[in-house]
């Protein structure tokens, strides 16, 4: 069984993440995808957080396909949201299983300062989200073989794989923003989404 990991704040939860979950579902024929909102988490500030429960349940709405499952293991822990912590939860409940963790570029280029990532390292894929230009994956092949010795030939190197992507338009803090500012983020964020967050005046909505 291919079983995905993508983890993540989620403060919202947009289009951009569907679609990148979506292209590595296909593109890697994964059987099962776990979206996992984090607690607290390690490398962000508090800032606009949206409350655990909320975001979770925003998951839920955004994710709604059959091959993915939508987590509160990190909610519900009481220690820090270490994705290490995460894989070997997930590998103790599917033994067998093979596991992809997905990541965006800037997280990949930080990976080194992640908690116990070798580890996570021997223990799953990793795969990583790039623009679609020579200069970005270049830099994340660079990464990979200073940082771990990985040689990446074109696209794939031993347990990394790199995927090609047009940028999304925008952030979730830019999203944020938008939201605040009283315009209009439908073109970002699915209807159910976006009616949650109006419904409880999330990052502001109403209030301009």
């Amino acid at each position: 069984m291919k079983i995905g990991i993508f983890g993540g704040t989620f403060n919202p939860p947009h289009k951009g993440h569907i679609r990148l979950v979506k292209e590595f579902t296909k593109s890697l024929s994964l059987d099962k995808v776990f979206i996992i909102p984090d607690k607290r988490p390690v490398h962000k500030t508090w800032e606009d957080l949206v409350i655990d429960d909320m975001r979770y349940e925003m998951c839920c709405l955004a994710f709604k396909e059959p091959e993915y499952e939508v987590s509160r293991m990190e909610i519900d822990r009481y220690s820090d949201s270490y994705t290490v912590y995460t894989l070997m939860q997930l590998k103790e409940q599917y033994p067998d299983g093979e596991f992809y963790l997905i990541i965006g570029s800037d997280m990949f280029l930080c990976f080194h300062k992640w908690y116990k990532h070798q580890i996570i390292m021997d223990n799953c894929t990793l795969c990583v989200a790039s623009r679609d230009d020579e200069d970005s994956i270049y830099a994340l092949r660079s990464y990979a073989f200073s940082q771990f010795r990985i040689y990446i030939k074109e696209l794939e190197g031993r347990g990394i794989i790199i995927s090609p992507m047009k940028p999304f338009k925008a952030s979730s803090s830019e999203i944020r923003s938008i939201i605040k500012s009283g315009n209009d983020a439908s073109e970002f964020l699915t209807a159910e989404v976006y009616d949650y967050i109006k419904k409880r005046g999330l990052y502001g909505y109403g209030k301009k």
